[in-house]
């Protein structure tokens, strides 16, 4: 097939859905173009098989979008990996930039696709409601197979044990549910000297600094790869706020750390209450009620190294099934449905 991708992003979405997934297609003899911009002319004139929109929503791009529609020549994919029709608004920005505008056009671009691809089932059910009569496609996210080898660094102070977290400021209310209790963790004379935070992406350090906690922060990175060799936890905390729009959310925050082998602590919430849906085993993690208090999961995977090393060994055995490498045939079988 000869595959345009015609991503969002080249961050960590555009790496994802489309950038990783379609290195792995190129592998398999797939001829395999990717650009963030414009659409090339050999696309518009008809000699693509398939082209792959991620997201498509803007202006520009939907007139571009639905002139390929109307044309017909093209099979068109629409890939998304959020319900972007219900963005919290307590992510600013995000629910700012997807106005009512933006999402009928997201919409409408849906709706005249031939395929979509999403990361859950709950966004395929979604999906359906907008393009009954499209091939929908469960495409769980999935990781570089490199990642299950790569041995983490060492934190500044490996006399600590480092609670970390990652992600971007869309989490505020999310990370709301777990900032009181881990400031409070951090701060008692019995974790003092044992344990520090260690938030990448958002400073979000920031809210559960003390006099007696020790916190501290690491910016974005050039490239998701980069960022995945920087990881340097020893177990990992991932809130998750219950909300429509998470609850249809991946699992890819909790399947990066159990690659890298590392414990999750995680709310019993959305993407981490069932596996995705492809079957298979729900992930080892320590699951959160929203009525329960993070202190004692915390305590356990802080104070007992066993404990801790046995649950991060069968999160990474967990995430061997979820390799690109093993799974590319899932977007092989998706675009020439």
């Amino acid at each position: 097939m000869k595959i345009f991708l015609w991503v969002a992003d080249y961050s960590g979405c555009g790496y994802y859905r489309c950038l990783l997934p379609g290195a792995e297609l190129a592998k398999r003899g797939h001829d395999v173009m990717a650009d963030g911009s414009t659409v090339p002319k050999e696309v518009h004139s008809g000699e693509c098989d398939v082209i792959v929109g991620q997201r498509v929503c803007n202006e520009g791009a939907s007139v571009a979008w639905q002139k390929l529609a109307r044309a017909g020549h093209t099979k068109l994919v629409f890939e998304t990996d959020d319900l972007l029709t219900a963005v919290d608004p307590s992510n600013r920005i995000a629910h700012a930039f997807y106005d009512s505008e933006m999402v009928r056009r997201y919409r409408e671009n849906l709706a005249v696709a031939d395929v979509v691809t999403v990361t859950t089932e709950r966004l395929a059910e979604h999906a359906r409601e907008l393009n009954p009569t499209a091939a929908i496609h469960v495409l769980p996210n999935q990781i570089p197979g490199w990642l299950l080898e790569h041995e983490r660094p060492t934190s500044p102070d490996p006399d600590l044990v480092t609670i970390g977290w990652r992600g971007g400021l869309s989490h505020q209310r999310d990370f709301g549910e777990l900032a009181k209790p881990l400031r409070a963790f951090l701060q008692h004379p019995l974790n003092r000297g044992v344990a520090e935070f260690h938030a990448m992406g958002a400073p979000y350090h920031e809210r559960v600094a003390s006099n007696h906690g020790r916190v501290r922060w690491t910016g974005w990175h050039e490239s998701v790869a980069d960022f995945l060799k920087a990881v340097d936890f020893d177990l990992t905390v991932i809130p998750l706020r219950p909300s429509t729009f998470n609850d249809a959310k991946s699992d890819l925050a909790l399947l990066e750390t159990a690659a890298l082998g590392i414990p999750a602590i995680v709310s019993d919430t959305g993407p981490y209450t069932y596996s995705p849906g492809i079957g298979g085993p729900v992930a080892p993690a320590i699951r959160v009620g929203s009525n329960d208090w993070w202190q004692d999961p915390l305590r356990l995977l802080v104070h007992d190294t066993a404990y801790r090393e046995q649950l991060g060994k069968e999160a990474r055995e967990w995430a061997a099934g979820r390799t690109v490498e093993g799974n590319a045939w899932r977007w092989e079988e998706a675009y020439s449905s």
